[in-house]
């Protein structure tokens, strides 16, 4: 015999805890208490949950599950160590059982818990799911280009453009920033979007990609608690250049390389690389594309100038010799015949 014994229920005992032996000591704690049904809502479009009184963007269905028990679960505060498994179970389409063991320590003493719950779903079309089935939007971008139609690869990438930009928006938590719908046509995109401020981030997206400009211009659709609704057509033009495109920039003309915030190539005069703002160039003119470009026969190399033959009129033709030419007397290269006269190309 110790002679310890537990004021409580009398047992002979090594250690008190808390005054108490062990088995009155842990049936006096609580470790862990949980509803034994908790209702969920969720879409079965996105997979949105509705929780504290709006709808957020959900994950997988077996994570949704085990966070809901986890935000209805309730720890014992003193709890150190904890250690919880939580295993679902599905029953049918709207019911999972998710059995519940936790370890932990309180005071120093190990307590160990297990509880089953039932999660009851209700499928609900969520806010966005709901207006994107109703058609809804609040403004169309319409993506055009600068003379021309925009290339398949420029449609495609201001697309993507569009989807990361609202990707993004929606991670920041606007739900609402939803691409509706894209209509590919011939002259160019109509991007449907279901935020004004969406349409504006994507315009810039994609002029700090390509370069051009966007206007707006407001309707009025209706209106809703006395406010006055609008839906917005932003009007965005893509430059009539682009990369592989020969120019004429007050008087010097460029070999495009790339065009967006800034335009970037080779001066065909010098040879010398090329890079400015697009907003800040001024008499612009497109004198042709690279695919225009034919080869003819380097005449002579007078290290300031050259001549070739023109392979149309076969007349030799002076012109400036470029920094990045390579070729000897008698090889053949590239040149591009414009209205401001012959340029070797690199």
């Amino acid at each position: 015999m110790t002679g310890i014994f537990c004021p409580k229920c009398g047992r002979d005992v090594d250690i008190l805890y808390g005054k108490v032996c062990r088995q009155c000591f842990i049936g006096g704690k609580k470790l862990l208490e949980c509803p034994a049904v908790i209702h969920l809502r969720i879409c079965p479009t996105c997979g949105s949950v509705f929780k504290r009184g709006k709808w957020s963007s959900g994950e997988d269905e077996v994570e949704t599950i085990l966070d809901s028990v986890k935000d209805n679960l309730k720890i014992n505060r003193d709890a150190t160590d904890l250690e919880l498994t939580l295993t679902p179970n599905k029953l049918d389409y709207s019911r999972y059982k998710v059995h519940i063991e936790a370890k932990a320590r309180i005071e120093g003493v190990e307590i160990d818990a297990s509880q089953d719950t039932e999660i009851r779903i209700s499928w609900e079309t969520c806010d966005v799911c709901s207006r994107i089935a109703g058609g809804y939007f609040e403004g169309i971008i319409q993506i055009r280009a600068d003379k021309r139609f925009p290339a398949q690869e420029e449609q495609k990438e201001c697309i993507m453009i569009a989807e990361d930009v609202a990707a993004r928006a929606q991670e920041r938590g606007d739900r609402l920033a939803f691409i509706a719908k894209t209509a590919e046509l011939r002259e160019g995109i109509d991007i449907y979007v279901g935020l004004i401020k969406l349409g504006r981030q994507i315009c810039r997206a994609i002029i700090d990609r390509f370069g051009g400009r966007f206007t707006e211009s407001p309707k009025l659709v209706g209106q809703k608690d006395g406010e006055d609704l609008y839906r917005i057509t932003f009007a965005l033009r893509l430059p009539e250049f682009v990369g592989g495109d020969i120019i004429n920039v007050d008087d010097t003309v460029i070999e495009v390389h790339s065009s967006g915030k800034y335009v970037s190539g080779i001066d065909l005069d010098t040879g010398k690389r090329f890079i400015e703002k697009y907003d800040s160039l001024a008499n612009v003119k497109k004198l042709g594309r690279m695919q225009d470009a034919v080869s003819a026969v380097l005449v002579a190399d007078e290290k300031r100038i050259i001549q070739v033959l023109d392979p149309d009129t076969y007349e030799t033709v002076t012109v400036k010799r470029p920094e990045f030419l390579s070729a000897k007397p008698g090889d053949e290269i590239k040149i591009i015949k414009t209205a401001k006269g012959i340029y070797v190309l690199p």
